[in-house]
């Protein structure tokens, strides 16, 4: 099994289950840090070569080379021969200028302490975890990863103002992933920044249409400020696609479809 695909199964093992600081939104888990480490790439003189890992896709490899998912086109063009699907243990070849170069060894370099900050926030030694995810910013400031996880760990860590500032400079690194939004919308709702929550959950819906934490959060939010009607809409829109859950339920009684 290669070295990326322990790593994964590690730290699926860590994924956070703690509490909400407030009823009305949750904080999202910290997410599984994908990028490849150095052992798992042979250099090349225009680029590295990668063993494909279970669970990988040509966007997630470009954001572990890249450090962004869009240039996934880039990938599958430079491997044709492998065709639109990813084998495990078959291996792709990624291009790289130096800076590129440069770029991928500083995000490796930060992943150790990044990767301890998710085992002590597990722990929920909050002050610990932060250290570390702080120090794998300092490592390399543009890991959004560390910026948003340590935003979730000041959030559940009951200071939100400080998971504001995290997750506002993991969102203008990483500007269309519902899940920073949300975060930060959430954080924002916690400091009574109701309006501006608000705004960062339509943006979340913009980038992802789907995204159930901030369809629900959103349709709480309008609910609280009496737009009603408004608020209908997205909570309709929740129960079409999760009915069946404690959040669908929620939904169902809110519009008046159950007791």
């Amino acid at each position: 099994m290669s070295l990326a695909r322990l790593t994964t199964l590690s730290l699926l093992a860590l994924s956070l289950t703690l509490t909400a600081c407030t009823p009305k939104t949750r904080a999202p888990d910290p997410e599984i840090d994908p990028y490849a480490l150095p052992g798992d790439v042979a250099d090349r003189p225009d680029g590295v070569e990668h063993r494909v890992a279970a669970g990988e896709s040509w966007e997630s490899l470009a954001e572990n080379f890249y450090g962004d998912s869009g240039r996934a086109g880039r990938l599958k063009r430079a491997n044709r021969r492998l065709g639109l699907s990813l084998e495990v243990g078959g291996t792709v070849f990624v291009p790289m200028d130096d800076n590129e170069r440069r770029a991928f060894r500083k995000r490796a370099r930060a992943r150790a302490p990044y990767n301890k900050g998710l085992e002590f926030a597990r722990a929920r030694r909050y002050p610990e975890a932060i250290l570390q995810f702080e120090e794998a910013i300092r490592l390399d400031p543009r890991l959004a990863r560390a910026h948003y996880n340590l935003g979730l760990v000041y959030r559940h860590g009951g200071r939100p103002a400080l998971a504001a500032a995290s997750l506002e400079r993991a969102c203008a690194l990483k500007r269309r992933d519902g899940d920073y939004l949300y975060a930060w919308g959430a954080a924002l709702s916690e400091l009574g920044e109701t309006q501006a929550a608000e705004k960062r959950y339509r943006r979340a819906l913009d980038a992802d249409p789907e995204h159930l934490p901030s369809l629900f959060a959103l349709a709480r939010a309008l609910e609280d400020r009496g737009r009603k009607r408004e608020a209908a809409r997205y909570w309709s829109r929740y129960l079409k696609l999760e009915p069946d859950s404690a959040r669908g339920r929620e939904a169902a009684r809110r519009l008046g479809l159950s007791p």
